[in-house]
């Protein structure tokens, strides 16, 4: 009988098991395929993009830990799933869908990290097989959590009294609940272009006579319906007259279209070019577009966040939503509203909650960079 090595990072895959049906086949300790690993991790990440991004930041401090050989997979929604391609520290990424939810039930784990704190991840925490479990967990009716390092978080984003004097980042309160304090070092969120996606990004900039001279300052005009959360046309197309002499990138998503059409247009009957990139793009494309820019001007938004792990310069406004729970790195520039606790978590549009940040604040900011 042949006895497989469970610790095989390639246990029960496909290339392990074709070595079975040929007279070639090789022991575990012979096999290129097989790599034995410590721990095996599973994280289970849902949410919004911009939150998975930020839970990266976990990854190395769980190789710090726990050692460089542990076994990561991290289950995460469909669309987050690009998120983490190309991420050399997670060993699988499972997309959430019905054979995914089967097959880590079925799979035994050294650790569970359950960081979403709502159905249907929590149902799925208590399903997992996992010596140790650490997050949040479904409890009769309610969010519960494994360990009570994971408490402040859970408190925070469920109890705005609690998350409006609240002054730690989310990537703190994260990084507390999975018991990884003494591992963090700040690392950013972990992003990596492929050499396709740079060579995306070379082809906009010829397309668009762009030089590694240029100084590009990309303006994400995207924000979500939620919450407040950059400004209208009429104050963007003011900041872009400002902005003569720069490179301008109109950065868009499906979901602002007609606002970057509208915007460009009205830019060019006053005789003001700007680029743009595909609001179509996918969301490693629209990466490879941020990742050309010297300077990113947005909201809280998802282009925050990945400015911030490609390690651009940031200007972000924060009009309602908490500044202080953004991991500045040392490149952002937070302009946040003296309104904004007078509004907070607002997800209606207030005329003199979007006034209170001025063009000028920006400008300045954008000048301090430069010198």
């Amino acid at each position: 009988m042949i006895k497989w090595n469970k610790k095989c990072r390639f246990f029960n895959e496909k290339y392990a098991c074709d070595t079975l049906s040929t007279e070639n086949y090789k022991s575990c300790e012979e096999c290129k395929f097989a790599q034995e690993y410590s721990k095996k991790i599973l994280i289970i990440k849902l949410g919004e993009m911009g939150d998975v991004l930020r839970t990266t930041c976990i990854l190395p401090a769980l190789k710090k830990k726990y050692g460089p050989d542990i076994l990561v997979y991290w289950m995460t929604n469909p669309e987050s799933v690009d998120l983490l391609k190309n991420n050399p520290l997670v060993d699988k990424v499972l997309a959430y869908n019905p054979e995914n939810i089967l097959r880590i039930q079925q799979e035994e784990f050294d650790i569970l990290f359950a960081l979403e704190i709502d159905t249907p991840a929590t149902l799925l925490a208590n399903l997992v097989k996992a010596n140790e479990k650490l997050g949040y967990f479904f409890d009769n009716g309610t969010t519960s959590y494994f360990n009570e390092f994971a408490e402040p978080y859970l408190e925070t984003a469920f109890l705005n009294h609690v998350k409006i004097k609240n002054r730690k980042t989310y990537q703190q309160l994260t990084i507390e609940a999975c018991e990884l304090e003494s591992y963090y070092s700040k690392e950013r969120p972990v992003f990596n272009l492929t050499n396709k996606e740079i060579e995306f990004s070379e082809k906009f900039k010829l397309q668009n006579n762009l030089s590694d001279n240029d100084k590009i300052i990309g303006i994400n005009i995207g924000s979500s319906d939620r919450w407040v959360k950059f400004w209208n046309n009429e104050k963007i197309k003011q900041l872009i007259r400002r902005l003569q002499g720069n490179k301008i990138i109109i950065l868009a998503g499906p979901n602002e279209i007609e606002k970057q059409e509208n915007l460009i247009k009205e830019m060019k009957e006053q005789g003001i070019s700007l680029m743009s990139n595909d609001p179509n793009n996918s969301l490693r494309e629209f990466a490879s577009v941020v990742n050309i820019c010297d300077t990113i001007i947005c909201g809280d938004t998802m282009a925050l966040h990945l400015a911030s792990a490609l390690n651009k310069k940031i200007i972000s406004l924060f009009f309602s939503t908490p500044d202080w729970e953004i991991e500045d790195y040392d490149n952002l520039k937070k302009l946040t509203s003296p309104l904004l606790e007078k509004y907070f978590l607002i997800n209606q549009y207030v005329p003199e909650l979007e006034e209170s940040i001025s063009i000028e604040q920006v400008l300045e900011a954008l000048n301090k960079d430069d010198n």
